[in-house]
């Protein structure tokens, strides 16, 4: 990789659950996971199903078997695929897992208890690769050295409401990319939201509702720690990024569906995007 460069690569791209099958091929259908490859270290955010596809890409790539995985918060839609992730199961590999501070009980034995014997039959402290696991207070940063430091802000955030949820900006070689899902902005972006994706060069954003399902009748989805298209493209517009990529989105929404609120979003912000699986965002060093 040229010095410098900056990638981010979609491996799952839905939120809830995964939806595979004919109607959702061209956007994607498994869950959660966004890989961001800087010249020296391999970032990954999210554990859904997308991260096992991912995991079996890493294990053939050549370079430092070490990769930093963050967590936004432990719903299952954003942690299914971790108990399935190659590199955990190799001894030659690293795997440093971040995620929102928990006291009790503490992140790893959360981590642990979906791997539990009743759930699945492989426990954590069976893994053969070298597991870390750190909690990360509601302001902390990790500084991942390099010829060109690459930095992840963290930022707890109640945008997501009841449980909160882990916000992250990933700055390197001049650039910045925010990684925001699960948070539901009725205001046309949450403030803290807003504030902390300012300016950045990528904002990857909630998106997972139409405004008829977010507003409609008795089982609106209000409060149920999501954005629509529309307040996903607000608040990008409000924080002055550069382009948006709309993300988590609604498992029955069809390729079609996806598409129609791409275009609606690019008329409240014209430099967003649908996320796919596959899809490929670089960023050219400055």
């Amino acid at each position: 990789m040229r010095a410098g460069v900056f990638r981010i690569r979609f491996w799952g791209v839905r939120g809830s659950y995964p939806a595979p099958g004919p109607r959702t091929a061209g956007i994607g259908g498994n869950s959660s996971c966004v890989e961001i490859a800087t010249d020296e270290h391999a970032l990954v955010f999210d554990a859904g199903t997308g991260i096992i596809q991912l995991g079996r890409a890493l294990v053939q790539r050549p370079g430092k078997p070490v990769v930093h995985i963050f967590l936004s918060h432990l719903h299952h839609d954003h942690i299914e695929g971790l108990r399935f992730f190659a590199p955990a199961y190799s001894p030659e590999w690293t795997c440093y897992v971040y995620g929102a501070n928990s006291t009790t009980p503490t992140l790893k034995t959360l981590l642990a208890q979906t791997m539990a014997p009743r759930f699945f039959p492989v426990s954590l402290s069976q893994l053969t690769a070298r597991i870390s696991i750190r909690s990360l207070g509601k302001h902390d940063r990790v500084r991942l050295p390099g010829a060109q430091p690459t930095f992840i802000q963290a930022r707890f955030s109640m945008a997501h409401p009841k449980v909160g949820v882990m916000l992250y900006r990933i700055t390197h070689a001049g650039h910045s990319v925010v990684y925001a899902t699960d948070v539901e902005s009725p205001k046309g972006g949450y403030e803290d939201v807003v504030a902390f994706a300012r300016g950045a060069d990528v904002l990857i954003h909630d998106a997972q509702y139409t405004d008829d399902e977010y507003h409609g009748g008795h089982l609106n989805k209000a409060g149920w720690g999501h954005s629509t298209v529309r307040m996903a493209a607000q608040a990008a517009r409000a924080a002055g990024v550069g382009q948006l990529l709309l993300y988590h989105h609604d498992p029955e929404h069809d390729d079609a569906e996806v598409r129609q609120l791409e275009r609606l979003a690019r008329t409240i912000f014209p430099h967003s995007r649908a996320a796919t699986e596959g899809l490929e965002v670089r960023l050219a060093p400055r």
